[in-house]
């Protein structure tokens, strides 16, 4: 083949590459892929705290269980059961058998109430006791339970052993208001989170 025909039979071959190139539908290089994540979605935090083999957790979840079992036990309604939460968790912060605030000399039950029970203060059975009588109170309340904060105080007030505020909040101007309001959305999460699990 002549050098011209040569040049010639490169530059139509070239021009028809090109045509069909220009003229296709078909993308000329593969579409780029999504890598897959590979970042994890964290992990829920329990309220009872991070470490589940804290010993702290196991109480606070422990009684919690008690707690919210015992109000089932009376017959009680989710948002009574959620109202025991709250008080316990304004008051002793889920542990029962602390000490009161001086001057008093006595161990608190879970409610924050003076210890009478014939059994171990820190045992879940002294939880349910007090939250028997928790449910006692309740009885015969007529308190909007719309109101988990009002509700959970009235029931506290309404026990005869007189509910006397400074007794329980006073060294930073705490009040029961006050505190049982910090304590609501941790004693929803806490309910929450128990019957959820099941």
């Amino acid at each position: 083949m002549k050098p011209k025909n040569l040049s010639v039979a490169l530059i139509t071959t070239a021009l028809a590459v090109g045509l069909v190139s220009c003229g296709s539908d078909e993308p000329t290089s593969p579409a780029p892929t999504t890598a897959p994540s590979t970042t994890a979605t964290p992990a829920a935090v329990s309220v009872f705290g991070e470490d589940s083999t804290d010993i702290l957790f196991k109480i606070h979840q422990r009684n919690a269980v008690a707690i919210i079992e015992a109000v089932e036990e009376r017959g009680g309604t989710p948002e009574q059961a959620v109202a025991a939460l709250l008080a316990a968790q304004a008051e002793t912060s889920w542990r029962s058998g602390l000490s009161l605030p001086a001057p008093a000399t006595a161990i608190a039950d879970i409610y924050g109430w003076r210890f009478a029970y014939n059994i171990g203060a820190d045992s879940t059975d002294a939880v349910r006791a007090a939250t028997y009588t928790f449910m006692d109170n309740a009885a015969d309340m007529d308190v909007d339970m719309g109101d988990p904060v009002a509700y959970a105080l009235a029931v506290q007030r309404a026990d005869t052993r007189e509910y006397v505020e400074d007794k329980r909040f006073y060294t930073n101007g705490e009040t029961a208001t006050s505190e049982y309001a910090k304590a609501q959305p941790i004693a929803e999460a806490a309910y929450a989170e128990l019957r959820n699990a099941q």
